[in-house]
């Protein structure tokens, strides 16, 4: 795919389902087809619905072309879905009242294909660990100075960690948010130093440099600058987001970081991600557990007792 392509020409390209069903196909099964249950790389197709099924000669047993990807259940266009990859590969990213505008679906489906796909990247970015040399330093999502000793209940605490090259440059980016367990007042406890390390850095790695405290001489300002760029991207494009979603916009904005790093085409390699991994459902995603409550109710608590 050619990085200059405009969506105009994108959507010209990709203007029947015919052919994003071949994209889809070779994206999930660039070697051919292989049978998620026997691996037997020969089908019988079957077109009776309005998406293929691929019914293995060895074991047949059938397969849909989006099952096991996060179209998986999704009764929405392939075409409008490939225009809503290309619209999130893009350095901005959209949010999903513009992206509804766009491919004319409603709001609810619109910000459900927005989550599943930043759902692929963060599926993807737990696998990938921080190797090198590494380091990882705190940061916030939020108000950027707050005058009270206490952590405003709009603010987020974050750590980030990044793999340095030997130019001192990020080569590798990670910005997580950090747990209440792992938090006393507006401070983050070596424990969630530590659980950063275990849950995001390769074990094989000696040279780890983890700063956790706010006025550490030692801080590292490329990975508290990140964060504020991301903060930053975040109230710009979707002015603002509360601490139920916020750790899968992260996931997004490092998801564009890394592939630019990389020098790969952020759009194939979305496709690629969406197409290899599981789906979300919308139950989970309006399940997850929303702290902004928990901490607005520790910040007033505190305001009255020090008052």
């Amino acid at each position: 795919m050619d990085e200059t392509l405009t969506y105009d020409l994108f959507c010209q390209k990709f203007n029947n389902e015919e052919t994003c069903i071949n994209a889809l196909f070779s994206a999930r099964w660039p070697n051919g087809f292989s049978c998620p249950c026997c691996n037997h790389p020969y089908f019988y197709l079957i077109r009776s619905r309005k998406l293929p099924l691929f019914e293995c000669t060895s074991c047949h047993v059938q397969t849909s072309l989006i099952s096991g990807t996060v179209m998986e259940g999704s009764r929405t266009p392939l075409k409008l879905w490939f225009q809503a990859f290309f619209l999130h590969s893009t350095p901005q990213g959209i949010s999903a009242t513009r992206l509804a505008s766009i491919i004319g679906t409603t709001y609810k489906t619109a910000w459900l294909i927005c989550h599943k796909i930043r759902h692929a990247m963060s599926y993807t970015d737990s696998k990938e660990m921080l190797s090198g040399l590494v380091r990882v330093n705190w940061g916030v999502y939020g108000r950027p100075y707050n005058p009270t000793i206490y952590r405003h209940p709009q603010e987020q605490p974050l750590l980030a960690g990044g793999s340095f090259d030997n130019s001192n440059q990020i080569t590798h980016l990670k910005i997580k948010q950090v747990p209440d367990e792992h938090l006393v007042y507006d401070r983050i406890t070596p424990s969630g130093g530590l659980s950063f390390v275990s849950q995001h850095v390769d074990p094989a790695v000696s040279d780890i440099s983890v700063v956790i405290q706010k006025f550490s001489r030692n801080r590292e300002w490329s990975l508290i600058r990140s964060c504020a760029i991301a903060s930053e991207w975040i109230n710009t494009i979707f002015n603002g987001i509360g601490s139920k979603h916020l750790q899968s916009y992260l996931d997004q904005y490092c998801f564009t970081f890394n592939a630019v790093k990389r020098n790969s085409n952020t759009y194939e390699t979305l496709v690629l991600l969406c197409a290899t991994s599981p789906t979300i459902k919308y139950p989970t995603l309006i399940s997850r557990v929303d702290n902004s409550a928990i901490h607005k109710r520790n910040y007033i608590g505190l305001l009255n007792t020090a008052g």
